[in-house]
């Protein structure tokens, strides 16, 4: 795990030195992420899900992680109003907890550890568990933060014309079609970009100067979302008495594990609430994976031993 985070490491810090040495200025972070989106990170997700094998423990993992998120968000947020922090920071402390980056951090950092045999699995906890949910409720949430109305119609539209979300449709419509090798190899030369673009865009985009003015905010954020609700899921498995030794349940438990999801980050700052705590959310999250992600899987580790 040490290795796959060290990688992760210097693809990030590799955008970031680009702009503090003014190859790549900030605002290029969305030319990258905008490439992902559209067409690396499709072209992985309709590779994964036509050959993804789905079983009902997987499905299990996956409400497992995202009832894990809601009640740790939760959290976040009865703790904000206790502290009495602004409607803008308690939202947004809400959204930033709830949904991890499952994938462009998840996914070098699990299949790091336990091999490409579990891209499959990666992918289908983003799409059902962080994608698609945060492409419903993020407005919603966001909504009671701005002045803002709700339009269902517009939310549904924007997530049926999202890249990503086509195809994963795609991608289950054509399970049952023999496609010729050579469409997959094409779509694989596109999926190997995903991950290293991605990272080069989040360090692009890593801006350390709001931390000072958010820090209380951001450690609940992270505390909420990187400890609070894997212990959560760990819990839940233990009452269950699953198998820890199972490959499946140790990326469910390493996904709810994530760093708060740059997606919610540029949500929050599209919608004008606490754009401070997004961006000091998202810089110290990927700084704090570093330790909190091993414990965790240490955690995972001694457990599957007994």
């Amino acid at each position: 795990m040490f290795t796959s985070l060290l990688s992760i490491f210097i693809l990030i810090a590799s955008g970031y030195f680009s702009k503090k040495i003014k190859i790549f200025k900030q605002k290029h972070s969305t030319i990258f992420i905008s490439y992902a989106l559209t067409f690396a990170l499709p072209a992985l997700i309709f590779d994964k899900i036509y050959h993804v094998h789905i079983h009902t423990t997987l499905l299990n993992i996956i409400l497992t992680g995202f009832a894990s998120s809601i009640i740790g968000a939760c959290l976040g947020f009865l703790i904000c109003r206790f502290l009495k922090f602004s409607k803008a920071t308690t939202i947004s402390t809400l959204l930033l907890a709830l949904f991890g980056n499952t994938l462009f951090i998840g996914m070098p950092i699990i299949t790091g550890f336990f091999g490409k045999e579990t891209l499959d699995e990666i992918i289908f906890y983003d799409q059902l568990a962080t994608s698609i949910p945060i492409s419903i409720l993020g407005p919603f949430i966001l909504s009671f933060g701005a002045d803002v109305k709700v339009s269902l119609i517009k939310n549904t539209i924007e997530v049926l014309k999202f890249p990503p979300f086509i195809a994963l449709v795609f991608g289950f419509a054509f399970r049952n079609v023999k496609i010729p090798h050579v469409i997959f190899d094409s779509l694989n030369l596109f999926s190997a970009s995903v991950v290293p673009v991605a990272l080069f865009a989040i360090g692009l985009g890593l801006n350390f100067r709001s931390v000072k003015s958010s820090y209380k905010s951001t450690i609940i954020v992270l505390l909420c979302k990187m400890i609070v609700a894997p212990l959560l899921f760990i819990t839940i498995a233990l009452i269950f008495k699953v198998n820890f030794g199972d490959i499946s349940w140790s990326v469910g438990i390493l996904q709810c594990a994530m760093p708060p999801m740059v997606l919610a980050s540029a949500m929050i700052m599209k919608a004008n609430l606490d754009t401070q705590l997004a961006v000091s959310a998202v810089a110290m999250g990927v700084i704090f994976s570093f330790v909190s992600l091993p414990f965790v899987n240490f955690m995972i580790t001694f457990l599957g031993g007994n």
